[in-house]
């Protein structure tokens, strides 16, 4: 019944007596449920007894004249109530109206009969009957209009229903305004519902302003709720706060929600509380979240204990979840228990998981086994997940199949994901296809890979063939990859052009990835150009990477220009690099500055690059370190190399010390070097080693380049062997050189042609070189 049971009153016209009342007695029976609107309804059918005009007979002990018909049992005896039997005296209204005769009386529609028509959802008809009325004369009553707007309002038809508002031959009532008002909410036409709202001619009631508010809230013109709400002419329900509480809510206007709610009028329910709850959960206020559940003046219901759960599983509060679970007065619901099964299994606590999973005091449904299935893949227990899937008591859907196949293809079982693929028991969708493909294709099984698409029982999305074609492209088979590409039965979207551009640039063929790039169906993305910019870079293509970056159709990031100063700098064209780069339209990041450095510091720039890096507008990491002092050593510039080293303000890794390290050695700073060496604070690797050793050979001290390399704490490699070796043949030990050679060639480490080169060398200094050359296994 809705709102019409609400504005039934007095009948209009006895012209209409008959159809009102059996559209009455529908009302009434349909009210049984609501003893608190039956007096509303009755008090026409006292008025209908009491007219000497009508006879209404009903089958019922029911004295609707009596003020105490409503006594307890009236629930039984309405039941029996049987459907009015009304005849009209001769000399009626009625048969004035009918005058022409019985026949076209029985042609006439009834208000029932349109109120018939729209409960079935048949309007057009319901409004041609409604025409037919207003054309015989008739004046159809209030509840007949109010029954056709909602059910226009209903069919989406606000414009419809407007129409007919307007064109009323009698006065609309509060229920018709409300109906009016949902359905022009309903629809989003807000401007026109508050012309509405304020051209009432009837006093709003408390419906009317929650109505209205639920679509402001809804359209999140809040700042209009609210003054609508501060300005109500009635008092406010405990709908209305919930009404605008959900509104503020979802808006994240937490203080102004906090603040209603604390200015309550009415006492908060439950559902008053559950609205504030996610409400401080969503906004991840936890503290405040739990101290509202504490104060609650009604008990929780099985909601209000799972959006609690969600917030604090969310927030990663899982003890503080567990508390709330374990104290739970209510029965958890499969959602409670899903709610905090998600939470466990997203922050890898399977144990606990598996412990409430089988403690759980309700069936499990479908998706209580997906997420525990989702929890035991994420955390590669496959063996486990697997024994889970085999032990559900309910039938797996397709979600289940798609997240054991993920994460047995991430865990690389590949063999048992077929297998599990091959049994499925529902038809697998394009996700599960997806899943299973991109599987394949990271395992670079191609060809299984293949068969499964060409075996596809449901037609390939997008996402399918561009999965398939970074495979095939990872894998380069170009060739099968724009195959492929030309057979597709979709659009390919920007992700499928930038995986082929990829391929072919990666792959250097450049003149298809142009080929492909202009014959672009959808419109390029800033990935696109990046990509092909970077394809063109390393094919030294620069005059054409610098057209299509001239060309770009969108704006390019920091990654666009990075890749293009890369290509500059390596191809040696530093002042286009810094033209490039100070025309960014973008703010630089690291890589951009250390790319621009390293071009300076390769052309020798080291003015320039020290001044790029004095303006740097990010903190310089170990790269940007590493990067200009490497420069600065190889321009010979120490002493500055020094003071950057000593200014720096990250800490440096092995590369920076081995940079500094081989400036140093080159310059024959040894001392300094070793200074360097032995106030190192990360472990040095090989390659340090090998750069002091050099250094300290190439100076003549060999004493304490033996004594270094005694001391390695890591093992020497064949560059380190023949430095040394290299050493000693200069000074002429080439004995001793021998047996770092002997060594040498027992650690399994081949001697390349360079050390063969510094013993033949070190044996003809002393004149041993044919006595000695073919047993020291140079070769004659």
């Amino acid at each position: 019944m809705g709102g019409v049971i609400y504005s039934l009153g007095p009948l209009i016209s006895p012209r209409y007596h008959f159809f009102s009342v059996l559209l009455l007695f529908n009302s009434i029976t349909e009210a049984m449920a609501q003893p608190h609107h039956l007096q509303t309804l009755i008090s026409p059918f006292r008025s209908l007894q009491s007219n000497p005009k009508f006879t209404i007979n009903f089958t019922s002990n029911i004295n609707f004249s009596s003020p105490n018909c409503l006594k307890p049992g009236w629930a039984s005896s309405i039941s029996q109530i049987q459907p009015p039997k009304i005849s009209a005296p001769k000399n009626s209204v009625w048969r004035r109206a009918t005058s022409s005769g019985a026949k076209n009386h029985r042609n006439l529609p009834s208000s029932h009969e349109i109120h018939r028509y729209c409960k079935a959802g048949r309007t057009k008809e319901a409004a041609r009957a409604l025409q037919i009325l207003e054309k015989s004369g008739a004046v159809p009553n209030v509840i007949t209009y109010t029954v056709l707007i909602r059910s226009y309002c209903n069919d989406q038809n606000v414009d419809k229903a407007l129409q007919l508002f307007y064109g009323m031959k009698v006065a609309p009532n509060e229920v018709t305004y409300n109906t009016l008002l949902k359905g022009l909410c309903d629809s989003g036409k807000m401007d026109k519902a508050l012309e509405v709202f304020e051209g009432m001619k009837v006093a709003p009631d408390v419906v009317t302003y929650n109505t209205l508010l639920k679509g402001l809230c809804d359209s999140r013109k809040l700042d209009k709720a609210l003054e609508v709400f501060d300005r109500m002419k009635v008092a406010p329900d405990v709908v209305t706060y919930n009404t605008l509480l959900k509104g503020l809510c979802d808006s994240g206007k937490m203080d102004k929600v906090l603040e209603v709610f604390d200015q309550m009028k009415v006492a908060p329910d439950v559902a008053t509380y559950n609205t504030l709850l996610k409400g401080l959960c969503d906004s991840r206020k936890m503290d405040k979240a739990q101290e509202v559940f504490e104060g609650m003046k009604v008990a929780p219901d099985v909601v209000t204990y799972s959006t609690l759960l969600k917030g604090l599983c969310d927030s990663g509060k899982l003890d503080t979840a567990l508390e709330v679970f374990e104290g739970m007065k209510v029965i958890p619901t499969e959602v409670t228990y899903n709610t905090l099964l998600k939470g466990l299994c997203d922050s890898r606590k399977l144990d606990k998981a598996l412990e409430v999973f089988e403690g759980m005091k309700v069936a499990p449904d479908v998706a209580t086994y997906n997420t525990l299935l989702k929890g035991l893949c994420d955390s590669r227990k496959m063996d486990k997940a697997q024994e889970v899937l085999e032990g559900m008591k309910v039938a797996p859907d397709v979600v289940t199949y798609s997240t054991l196949l993920k994460g047995l293809c991430d865990s690389g079982k590949l063999d048992t994901a077929l297998e599990v693929f091959e049994g499925m028991k529902v038809i697998p969708t394009e996700v599960t296809y997806n899943t299973l493909l991109k599987g394949l294709c990271d395992s670079r099984k191609l060809d299984k890979a293949l068969e499964v698409f060409d075996r596809m029982k449901v037609a390939p999305d997008v996402v399918t063939y561009s999965t398939l074609l970074k495979g095939l492209c990872d894998s380069g088979k170009l060739d099968t990859a724009l195959q492929e590409f030309d057979r597709m039965k979709v659009a390919p979207n920007v992700v499928t052009y930038n995986t082929l551009l990829k391929g072919l640039c990666a792959s250097r063929k450049l003149d298809k990835a142009l080929e492909v790039f202009e014959g672009m169906k959808a419109a390029p993305d800033v990935v696109t150009y990046s990509t092909l910019l970077k394809g063109l870079c390393y094919s030294g293509k620069l005059d054409t990477a610098l057209q299509v970056f001239d060309r770009m159709k969108v704006a390019p990031n920091v990654v666009t220009y990075s890749t293009l100063l890369k290509g500059l700098c390596h191809s040696g064209k530093i002042n286009k690099a810094l033209e490039v780069f100070e025309g960014m339209k973008v703010a630089p990041n690291e890589v951009t500055y250390n790319t621009l450095l390293k071009g300076l510091c390769d052309s020798g720039k080291m003015n320039k690059a020290l001044e790029v890096f004095d303006q740097m507008k990010v903190a310089p990491d170990v790269v940007t370190y590493s990067t200009l002092l490497k420069g600065l050593c190889d321009s010979g510039k120490l002493d500055k190399a020094l003071e950057v080293f000593d200014q720096m303000k990250v800490a440096p890794d092995v590369v920076t010390y081995s940079m500094l390290l081989k400036g140093l050695c080159d310059s024959a700073k040894l001392d300094k070097a070793l200074e360097v060496f032995e106030g190192m604070k990360v472990a040095p690797d090989v390659v340090t080693y090998s750069t002091l050793l050099k250094g300290l050979c190439d100076s003549g001290k060999l004493d304490k380049a033996l004594e270094v390399f005694q001391g390695m704490k890591v093992a020497p490699n064949e560059v380190t062997y023949s430095i040394v070796i290299d050493g000693l043949s200069k000074v002429g030990k080439t004995e001793q050189g021998r047996e770092f050679l002997a060594e040498m060639q027992d650690k399994g480490l081949k001697p390349d042609i360079v050390t063969y080169n510094s013993l033949v060398t070190g044996l003809a200094r002393e004149g041993n070189l044919d006595e000695n050359a073919v047993s020291y296994g140079v070769g004659c």
